[in-house]
C-alpha cells in the first residue's frame, strides 16, 4: 500500500532471517533501496567485481518493478476473463456450502454504518440455513419481510446473520431475532468458515465489558482466527482492485458464443487445394524415390543375384531312368493328328 500505483517489489532470493525482518521495518525510502547486508545469505549473495572486491550490491537485493499497459491487448477481453474467473470461483464455493456451517461474503465498502455488522469490516458472516440454488429466471423473492431481486443463472443461498460482539476482537454472535438474508454466492469469500465456539478452553479476554458477556451468554459467541480475518480483509481489497464491467463481459461472451457452430462436427472437411508448387514438389520427390529403388543410394553397387540351376523335368528323369544300362533313352516327340 505504500508503493505508488502499478509498482511492486520482488527479490530473487527472499529470506526471513532476523536481518531481513529488520530491514523490512525500515521506512519505504530505505527499505528497498539499501542492500541487504544484514542477511545471513549476504556472504555468498554479495556481487563482486573482477578483482574479487565487493560492489555493495547483492543478488538478493529488493528490486522495484512496474506494470505497464500492453497496447496489443484487448481491454474488452479483460472483462470477459474476470467474469469467467468469478464464475469458476462461485462454482467451487457452491460445492463447499453445508447447511449449519458458517460462511463469509463481501459487501460494498461504505463509510456509513451498515444495517448489520460492524462498520469497519468489509465482510459479513452468516450461518447457512439451506442448500444453494440457481435462479432459472429473473424474479423477485422474499426472505422474511425482505425482498430480493435474483438474476437468471446466478447462485443464491439463505443464511442467518451474525454480528460482531462490541469490545471483543474477532468475536461474533447471532443477530437478535436470528435475522435471515439471501446471499449472492458470487460474493462469497469463504464458504466453510471455521469459528470456534465459546468454551472453557476458548474464553474471552479478561476485562471484557459486562454487557458484551451478557449478549454472548444469551445468543452464543464464536471466535474467528486472526489469520482468517487478515485473509478476508486482504481478499476484499483484491476484489475491489480487480472489478470489471458486467455488461462488457456479457457482450464479449455473447460474441464468442455466436462464433461457435454446434453442428460443425457434422460437416465433412473440404479437401485442401494444392498449389502448383506443392504438386511439383511431390512429383520431384516421387521421381527421386523411384530412382533410389532402381539404382540405390550414391556409392552403393547392386550385387548381381546368383543364377539358379534349372532342375530337369519329371518326365525327362523318368525316361532316363527307364532306359537299359549302357543305352541312352530315346527321346520321343508327340505328333498331333491321328
Amino acid at each position: 500500500p505504500e508503493l505508488p500505483k502499478n509498482q511492486f517489489v520482488f527479490s530473487r532470493f527472499p529470506c526471513g532471517c532476523d536481518g531481513c525482518w529488520k530491514q523490512n521495518r525500515l521506512p519505504i525510502e530505505k527499505r528497498y533501496k539499501e542492500p541487504r547486508k544484514d542477511c545471513v545469505l549476504w556472504p555468498m549473495m554479495e556481487i563482486k567485481d573482477k578483482t574479487g572486491k565487493g560492489t555493495g550490491k547483492g543478488h538478493n537485493d529488493w528490486r522495484v518493478g512496474r506494470f505497464e499497459k500492453d497496447n496489443q491487448s484487448d481491454e474488452r477481453q479483460y472483462h470477459a476473463i474476470m467474469a469467467d474467473t468469478l464464475e469458476e470461483m462461485t462454482a467451487r464455493q457452491v460445492k463447499q456450502i453445508v447447511r449449519g456451517n458458517f460462511g463469509a461474503y463481501f459487501v460494498a465498502a461504505s463509510k456509513k454504518k451498515r444495517k448489520r455488522g460492524d462498520e469497519n469490516l468489509p465482510y459479513y458472516i452468516v450461518k447457512w440455513t439451506e442448500a444453494p440454488w440457481q435462479a432459472s429466471v429473473d424474479m423477485e423473492t422474499y426472505v422474511g419481510n425482505e425482498r430480493y431481486t435474483v438474476e437468471k443463472g446466478r447462485w443464491y443461498c439463505t443464511g442467518t446473520w451474525l454480528e460482531k460482539l462490541p469490545g471483543a476482537r474477532n468475536w461474533f454472535t447471532m443477530t437478535e431475532g436470528d435475522w435471515r438474508t439471501l446471499v449472492d454466492l458470487s460474493k462469497v469469500a469463504v464458504a466453510n468458515l471455521r469459528l470456534l465456539p465459546r468454551s472453557e478452553a476458548n474464553q474471552m479476554r479478561s476485562g471484557t465489558r459486562r454487557t458484551t458477556i451478557e449478549v454472548a451468554n444469551e445468543r452464543g459467541a464464536w471466535r474467528m482466527a486472526d489469520s482468517d480475518h487478515a485473509f478476508l480483509v486482504e481478499e476484499s481489497q483484491s476484489r475491489e482492485a480487480n472489478e470489471f464491467d458486467v455488461k462488457i463481459a456479457d457482450e464479449v461472451l455473447e460474441e464468442e458464443a455466436a462464433k461457435i457452430n454446434p453442428n460443425s462436427w457434422a460437416k465433412k472437411p473440404e479437401p485442401m487445394k494444392e498449389g502448383p508448387q506443392n504438386r511439383e514438389r511431390k512429383k520431384s520427390r516421387a521421381k527421386k524415390e523411384h530412382l533410389l529403388q532402381q539404382t540405390g543410394p550414391a556409392g552403393w553397387k547392386k550385387k548381381s543375384s546368383p543364377k539358379k540351376k534349372s532342375k530337369p523335368s519329371p518326365k525327362k528323369r523318368k525316361s532316363e531312368s527307364s532306359a537299359p544300362p549302357g543305352r541312352r533313352a530315346k527321346r520321343t516327340r508327340k505328333r498331333g493328328g491321328n
